[in-house]
């Protein structure tokens, strides 16, 4: 079966957002959470592909680059560093 065909099969029994019951509203909540919560293997894929930027970025202010870049290649480390804390489970 192909993702259209599964689609075509649960958009025919949905309804509005605004006739669901309680319980089906905490049931939809709690399986959208799970949907949108980010898996395990996404943070090394993730982190992998930061820490890969953040290399090439001190690569290149290690070369010769002006003041104002190097401030620049500065900066986005920082913002590397700070968004690859961020996501460490």
């Amino acid at each position: 079966m192909t993702n259209t065909e599964q689609l075509a099969q649960t958009t025919v029994g949905l309804k509005s957002i605004t006739g669901l019951t309680d319980q089906e509203y905490e049931a939809l909540t709690a399986a959208l959470a799970k949907l949108r919560a980010p898996k395990v293997e996404d943070y090394s894929v993730h982190s992998k592909m930061l820490s890969a930027v953040r290399n090439q970025l001190v690569q290149r202010l290690n070369s010769n680059v002006s003041d104002d870049e190097k401030a620049k290649l500065l900066n986005d480390i920082t913002e590397l560093d700070r968004k690859m804390n961020a996501i460490q489970p």
